[in-house]
């Protein structure tokens, strides 16, 4: 009779251990989706506060001179603080959309892979790249009537300079989840091995922008074809590519893991 009674009560614990296992992972998996969405706070928050308030959409001229410079951040007042601000705020939480991206990988290269740490680290410094330029546009245009033309004119140089001439922060992240993608030999990849090739593109556009100092005008200028229009137009459309495949390559995941719990 004990016997039986310890294999009921053995045969009941793991049907509890395997439910236990089974709402954790769809308790992970819910996290996870949830923080993929992110990237519309950083998107949202980011071109509102960019584009729209402070009207860097396309920025003020790499030729203007300081008076220029100063009267257009002194014209744009709480409008451009407010802009900077947000841009601010919503920077981090491309870390987070990176750092699913990190597990999506880290699934298809294994646990010696290094490509999910390199997407990982190009996320973070992406994030930090956003943040620093927000801050530094944001000090020049306070205090107005303050502080000269040429400070003005100097912190707004300062800003485009740290934001392009970092790109290699999103470079490696591009490249890391690109080389990630054509790992995956599944017969029908976690994510279409097409998006890799958005991806090393997206690179690409990047490396031009080691011509902005050396440019005023022209399609290489901050605010030029090349530096500034291809530059960001690809940088969303990668994240709109992306996205929707990682949501799906969660859901496939998140089956895969609640079935090996069975």
């Amino acid at each position: 009779m004990s016997i039986l009674m310890n294999t009921e009560h053995s045969g009941s614990t793991a049907v509890i251990d395997e439910l236990d296992v089974s709402n954790r992972t769809r308790g992970d998996y819910l996290v996870l989706r949830v923080s993929l969405l992110s990237c519309l706070i950083y998107v949202g928050f980011g071109l509102t506060g960019f584009a729209v308030l402070a009207g860097f959409w396309p920025p003020p001229s790499e030729h203007l001179d300081a008076a220029g410079i100063t009267a257009y951040f002194h014209s744009q007042g709480n409008g451009l603080r407010i802009g900077m601000v947000m841009m601010a705020f919503g920077a981090p939480f491309y870390y987070v959309w990176s750092a699913v991206l990190s597990k999506i990988i880290g699934r298809i290269e294994g646990p010696m892979g290094v490509l999910s740490t390199v997407e990982l680290l190009g996320g973070l410094l992406t994030a930090w790249v956003t943040v620093m330029p927000a801050i530094i546009w944001l000090t020049a245009s306070m205090r107005p009537g303050v502080r000269s033309p040429e400070t003005v004119q100097t912190l707004y140089d300062l800003g485009w300079i740290f934001f392009d001439l970092t790109f290699a922060c999103s470079l490696i992240q591009n490249l890391g989840l690109g080389f990630a993608i054509l790992r995956d030999r599944r017969t029908a990849p976690l994510i279409p091995h097409w998006v890799a090739w958005v991806s090393f593109l997206t690179a690409a556009t990047y490396v031009p922008l080691v011509l902005v100092p050396f440019f005023k005008t022209g399609p290489f200028a901050w605010q030029g074809l090349i530096s500034f229009w291809a530059v960001f137009v690809m940088f969303f459309v990668l994240i709109a590519v992306v996205t929707p495949y990682a949501w799906k390559a969660l859901r496939r995941l998140e089956a895969e893991d609640l079935a090996a719990v069975g």
